[in-house]
Order: structure tokens, then C-alpha cells, then sequence
């Protein structure tokens, strides 16, 4: 199957979860499932925006300075009082409250204070900048505050907070089961003896699946053997898993056999390859309603087929709308050939800027990669400073995460 209509067949086949309430410190990176609207106004009250005196209004002058007299004093925090009266003034800070009656703040240093009040610059007084900031002249009551099906960040959360919302509606984490197979995998360092290998994709796939929001729940290391991997797939149909992932077992090979386990136990095959590397050798299905993917062994494959299908799989679920990865163009900075051409090919790739423009080379095995270089099938090589597409990797906290 082609990359295309891969993404639209398991976009059929994903609905978007429920939904929860929270308190704003538990927000952080869920994504909202209803438009919150703002509570209160922001500011909440005129305030002045400068340390000084704010002064009510005032008649004809004769000469360069007027004088007011000064009583009071207006510290953030406390009310405001009842009102000033025209020609008077009062001491007052940033953030305090304007009192009714008040037009305008004189930033202290415009003034002159002497025993009876303050002198101030008739060109100070005829200045467009008030220095109050008025009633939700940022952010009316009632006004849109954050959409649904953003990913919140700690800007929104902050914001939300200061117009009186306490906990919002969010939509519910996936839950995602995730298992390795091979007979020569183990779990940790101190389980190592020649001819095993600590299962990387156990920890690959713990961090993947909670950047894309989700909450991982591993199922471990299965050896090939049908039984096995029989008995706990089938055991997916008893679990509560939105999604499942495996790795290994994917090959022509003879202890490559998850494709035939998922079948006996009842799964339902979408595809059982891609015209795409690495994804060649990928199940995508579906078992009641979880939605599995047995994905290829090598962390490389695994890294990328996480970000271009698997994750925005998981997005989706949670209501995101613009779940794919965004591409863009970059000029290579080395020539680039290609082993095996003839197929779409994702290759991890380092972005980087040099006097304004964006390039990108190879990324070696020890660089996580933050783009995947998009070959297509029909190319066979690049020269250095050639454009090419590349897919950025999603990030955790990306308000945006896809294309706008």
C-alpha cells in the first residue's frame, strides 16, 4: 500500500476518545476537547501601568506646570477608592486601581512633589498615552480563549488561569500497549550473556508513546513462538488498549510470525506492507476496537514510522485535527545517494540554518534526528545544496502539530 492511502485508511478507522475535566496544573500537553471561554475580564479593573500619581480631570491652565494637590495612596492589591475628584490626585503604583473618576497616570518621574502635592509639565498632560490600562481591553469576558483540540502549553494554562477558569475539559489520554519480540532480546543490562541484546525499543517506545500524549503500558518481551505471541495477543481482546504496537516479527523469515498470530486470534488486517522504507515489512489492523500496528525491528524504523503514522494515529484520538508532521524544504549540505532506489524512502536528518537558509544533512546512528529526509521513489542520488523535503519530527509541546 502507498503512504497515501495508508494515512487515509487508518484515519477511518480512528475515533476520537472521551473526554475528562482537570485542574489546570494537571493540563500541561493534554488537549482540550471544548472551546473555554474567558471567565473574567482581563484586566480585571482599569489599572495603571506606571508608579506615579493618577490625577481626575483637570481645567484651563495658565503657564508651563500644574499644580495638584495629593491625598491618598492606590498600592496593587488593594481597592481603589470610591472615586477622585476633578483636579486632585493620588499616589499610586503598577497594578493598582484606577479609581472612578480617574484619566490619567503622571509616570512619578513627570512630577515634582513639593509639601502640598505634585507639579507636573502642562506637556505631560496633553501626552495620547495614559498609562491605564483599561477593563478587558486585553481580553473581554466572554471572549474565546483557548479552541478545541489545542495542545495546551504552559502560556495557555497560565492564561486560563487568569481569566477564572479552575479545570477545563480535556480529552482522554490513549491507552497504548506496546510489546518486542525475539528470542534473543532481554529487558535490562543484567539479564545480558552472549548472543542477547537488551530489547532498546522497550525504552524507545515508552518515550514515543508518551510524547505523543499518550500513556504507555508495556506488555514485554515475547520470544518467537507462535504460542506465545498467540496467547498474549489474544489476551488484547480482553485488555482496554486504544492502540497496541509491536516490534520485530515482521520479516519473510522463518521466526517471523506475528502477522499469522494476529490472525488466529482474530485480528483484522488493513495492510500488511508499505511501498515505503522503513515500513516495507509493517501490519496495521484491528482487533475489536484497538487498533494494532506490528512495526519492523530496528529502533531507525521504528523512530520514524512513530512519527509519520503511528503518532498522529494517536493524535488524532485526541482530537487533533492537523496531526500530521509538517514538511518543509532544505538544501542538503553533502551529496546524497540512495542504496535502493525505487521505493519512497524516509532517512533521518539534522536541520540546521547558515546565513538564513535552511539545510539539513544525514543524521548518524548516535543523533536523534529532528526532520526525516523524503526521497522519492524515482531518485537515486542529490548534490550538495540541492532543495530537498524533509518531515519534521513532532514535538511534545507543538501548538501547532500539523501543517497550518
Amino acid at each position: 500500500m502507498d503512504f497515501q492511502s495508508c494515512q487515509q485508511l487508518i484515519a477511518c478507522k480512528i475515533n476520537t476518545l472521551g473526554s475528562e475535566r482537570v485542574s489546570l496544573e494537571a493540563a500541561l500537553a493534554r488537549v482540550t476537547a471544548s472551546l473555554h471561554k474567558a471567565i473574567v475580564p482581563q484586566p480585571e479593573f482599569r489599572q495603571s501601568l506606571r508608579d506615579g500619581y493618577v490625577i481626575g480631570d483637570y481645567g484651563q491652565h495658565v503657564g508651563e506646570t500644574v499644580f495638584f494637590p495629593v491625598s491618598g495612596m492606590i498600592p496593587a492589591g488593594r481597592i481603589a477608592p470610591p472615586s477622585l475628584e476633578p483636579e486632585k490626585a493620588s499616589r499610586i503604583m503598577t497594578g493598582g486601581m484606577v479609581p472612578k473618576g480617574g484619566t490619567r497616570v503622571l509616570p512619578q518621574e513627570d512630577c515634582v512633589e513639593t509639601s502640598r502635592g505634585i507639579e507636573v509639565p502642562l506637556a505631560a498632560l496633553k501626552r495620547r498615552n495614559t498609562f491605564i490600562q483599561e477593563q478587558g481591553s486585553e481580553i473581554a469576558a466572554g471572549a474565546e480563549v483557548v479552541q478545541a483540540g489545542t495542545v495546551l502549553l504552559p502560556d495557555h494554562i497560565s492564561t486560563l488561569a487568569a481569566v477564572g477558569c479552575e479545570d477545563i475539559e480535556v480529552y482522554n489520554r490513549p491507552r497504548v500497549g506496546y510489546l518486542c519480540t525475539g528470542s534473543e532480546l532481554v529487558d535490562t543490562p543484567q539479564e545480558l550473556h552472549p548472543g542477547l541484546k537488551v530489547s532498546s525499543n522497550r525504552y524507545l517506545l515508552d518515550g514515543l508513546i508518551r510524547q505523543f500524549g499518550a500513556v504507555p503500558a508495556y506488555l514485554g518481551t515475547v520470544h518467537d513462538s507462535a504460542d506465545k505471541l498467540a496467547a498474549i495477543i489474544d489476551k488484547l481482546s480482553y485488555d482496554r488498549y486504544d492502540l497496541v504496537i509491536s516490534t520485530g516479527g515482521m520479516g519473510p523469515g522463518k521466526y517471523d510470525l506475528i502477522e499469522q498470530a494476529f490472525i488466529n486470534t482474530g485480528g483484522d488486517v488493513l495492510y500488511n506492507g508499505l511501498d515505503l522504507r522503513p515500513g516495507k515489512a509493517t501490519l496495521c489492523g484491528t482487533l475489536a476496537r484497538t487498533l494494532f500496528f506490528g512495526l519492523p525491528g530496528p529502533p531507525t524504523a521504528v523512530r520514524a514510522l512513530m512519527n509519520c503514522i503511528v503518532g498522529p494515529a494517536l493524535l488524532q484520538m485526541q482530537g487533533i485535527v492537523k496531526h500530521y508532521p509538517i514538511t518543509i524544504q532544505a538544501h542538503l549540505t553533502h551529496d546524497f545517494a540512495v542504496k535502493r532506489p525505487g521505493v519512497m524512502q524516509l532517512k533521518g536528518g539534522i536541520l540546521s540554518f547558515n546565513n538564513g537558509r535552511c539545510e539539513v544533512k544525514e543524521a548518524s546512528k548516535l543523533m536523534p534526528p529532528c526532520c526525516y529526509l523524503i526521497i522519492p521513489a524515482d531518485r537515486a542520488s542529490f548534490e550538495k545544496g540541492e532543495p530537498i523535503a524533509v518531515q519534521l519530527t513532532l514535538a511534545p509541546f507543538s501548538s501547532t502539530v500539523g501543517e497550518p
